[in-house]
């Protein structure tokens, strides 16, 4: 997968801010190919050259797939965890981590688990797990009615990461003063080109069906 990003700048906005413009636009690219690269490696299509995702792709990696069909909560994320362990991927949930979509965090934290004691779904699965990281890039929007989500589950057996990302050298980035001369314009284009794949699909485990209402 080539991953590319073109910024334009004009004569009168670098007039006006010179070269902190051109570094701010910098760092504003960095973190947009940043964004790019974790939708690729989990929702890449496949085709016209996107990798195939790590999510997207799971039936073709051989990840396992649950369906929760039901509200988002410990015990849902929990039979999952089970799975790991009696596959002898994971020695207890403390080696498992998670990713979520915000939306979840949302909800499960507004559900309590016992009325009155004030303890929420979401802090009884961040009790257990090995950690859980947020993304609005790696996982698709909920959708549906009710709307739905879905989580990553994943552990590393023996240190090994089970999925690989290559990254074929650093960003180039080019400098164009050329393209935009007549107009005293600028391009900056940053481009870089990875692969994905995953080595131990067994240290990897996909819970779909998550309800949010």
């Amino acid at each position: 997968m080539a991953q590319t990003q073109t910024r334009r700048l004009t004569r009168k906005a670098l007039q006006q801010s010179g070269e902190a413009l051109e570094q701010a636009i910098r760092r504003d690219m960095n973190g947009a190919m940043s964004a790019e690269l974790d939708k690729a490696i989990f929702l890449g299509t496949g085709a016209n050259g996107q990798p195939l995702g790590v999510v997207t792709g799971a039936a073709t990696y051989g990840i396992t797939s649950t369906d929760a069909a039901g509200p988002a909560s410990w015990a849902a994320l929990r039979a999952a965890v089970v799975r790991f362990m009696t596959a002898n991927a994971a020695a207890d949930p403390g080696a498992v981590k998670a990713l979520v979509r915000p939306e979840l965090w949302a909800f499960m934290d507004d559900a309590e688990a016992f009325a009155g004691t004030g303890i929420t779904e979401w802090a009884r699965m961040t009790a257990q797990l090995g950690g859980v990281a947020q993304t609005t890039n790696a996982l698709a929007a909920p959708a549906g009615t009710p709307k739905e989500t879905s989580v990553l589950l994943t552990t590393a057996a023996g240190g090994v990461s089970p999925v690989f990302v290559g990254l074929w050298g650093a960003v180039d980035l080019i400098r164009d003063p050329f393209s935009d001369a007549q107009s005293g314009g600028l391009r900056l284009t940053a481009l870089t080109t990875a692969d994905v794949t995953v080595a131990r699909a067994s240290q990897l485990e996909l819970v779909t069906g998550l309800e949010l209402a």
